[in-house]
């Protein structure tokens, strides 16, 4: 007996975040130990992963707290770098139209860069679902909270992880990810364009900064030139599947 469409859909979305996850395991387990290195217990490193779920943040939480930065300087730190995500959440209400409000609250909170570029890239194709989302979204935060929990119960074995060099590996998952959204001449010059902004301003603006200004430049690129965007939303609106 076959799968229903909704069962088939959360498959598809596990399959399509499996290979992420799995450099989440990675990362998360980077980030545990050097949480448990940094003060944190074993609770307090799992718990930051379990309710902030925001990798770039956690990290640089952590240089904070290992200096005794102010709650206030890492509550601020922690909203400069996420800021990205209120223009990633416009680029997706599009598609979210038929979902109700409830639904989007919740999927606010596993809004990250893995998932956005996930489900955009899906949407693109295929009609949004909530069992594909939530598939992606799903095995990529529990892959990361996991990893997290084997960094702490390993912390002690490796006393510094950045040792490793794995750090460019980060930079090289991401960059995976967005060579499936440079399918025009636009995009791509946009890409280098913001990158290069973004790159150029870390000297000079306070962290997580440089980011949002390099994502509002994006942001206005496509607002002024918004032809083929609008074009595919309006193909894959009849078809959306709220189920």
């Amino acid at each position: 007996m076959s799968n229903s469409p909704q069962e088939r859909q959360w498959k598809q979305g596990i399959m399509d975040a499996v290979p992420i996850g799995l450099s989440f395991l990675l990362f998360g387990g980077i980030f545990g130990m050097m949480a448990i290195q940094a003060g944190l217990s074993i609770w307090q490193s799992v718990g930051m992963s379990f309710i902030v779920f925001a990798g770039s943040a956690q990290f640089t939480s952590l240089s904070m707290i290992s200096d005794q930065a102010s709650i206030l300087a890492i509550i601020l730190a922690t909203f400069l770098i996420n800021s990205r995500h209120l223009l990633m959440g416009l680029s997706m209400s599009p598609y979210y139209a038929g979902f109700s409000n409830r639904f989007v609250t919740l999927l606010s909170f596993f809004l990250i860069d893995e998932q956005y570029a996930l489900t955009l890239n899906r949407f693109r194709h295929f009609a949004p679902t909530k069992s594909y989302i939530m598939g992606v979204s799903f095995t990529l935060y529990f892959t990361w909270v996991f990893g997290t929990f084997l960094g702490t119960m390993t912390g002690s074995w490796i006393p510094d992880p950045e040792a490793l060099g794995l750090g460019f590996s980060f930079t090289a998952m991401f960059l995976a990810l967005v060579f499936y959204q440079l399918t025009n001449l636009l995009r791509i010059a946009t890409f280098f364009l913001c990158g290069g902004l973004a790159v150029a301003l870390v000297f000079v603006v306070p962290n997580g900064l440089h980011l949002l200004i390099a994502g509002v430049l994006s942001f206005a690129i496509g607002y002024a030139f918004p032809a083929k965007s609008r074009k595919v939303v309006k193909e894959e609106q009849p078809k959306e599947v709220t189920a």
